[in-house]
């Protein structure tokens, strides 16, 4: 089985620090996509540093568990995180990699990749699944953001 990829590289209209602010809150995905996430629940010594795991609960067209590890980070440029242990999504071995970065004090260059094996489903499916929710979740920062969130 191959490893695949799904790349969203735009501009989001927010500015940066917003955007990292939202990104870097780890136990917070659900305000994010609020439409596919059923809950979020996090460890009782959850600090939002790198190895803190979050368990996530889909409700949509893959319904069940996702447990996912932050994996790293460089403030207000880098994070990268991870599916651990088991999951509903039809993927093994999911990372994702977010950088960011300023093209002006208004809007946010921002790079997400996922890498991943693909298993029982269509494999161009899965990758546009990962894309369409990279486009989701900018989406929603902007609409946010201009609503004042």
């Amino acid at each position: 089985m191959l490893f695949l990829q799904s790349h969203v590289k735009r501009i989001v209209k927010v500015p940066k620090l917003y955007f990292w602010k939202r990104l870097r809150a780890f136990d917070k995905i659900q305000t994010l996509l609020p439409r596919t996430i059923k809950e979020v629940k996090i460890p009782d010594n959850f600090s939002n540093s790198p190895g803190d795991v979050r368990y996530v609960y889909l409700e949509k067209v893959y319904q069940g568990e996702v447990i996912e590890r932050l994996d790293g980070l460089i403030e207000e440029k880098y994070m990268t995180y991870s599916v651990i242990d088991k999951s509903c999504l039809p993927v093994e071995n999911y990372v994702s990699t977010v950088s960011i970065k300023n093209t002006n004090q208004d809007f946010t260059e921002v790079d997400w990749y996922g890498h991943f094996k693909a298993k029982d489903k269509d494999k161009e499916e899965t990758v546009s699944m990962f894309k369409f929710n990279y486009n989701l979740i900018c989406d929603n920062m902007e609409k946010q953001f201009s609503d004042g969130n």
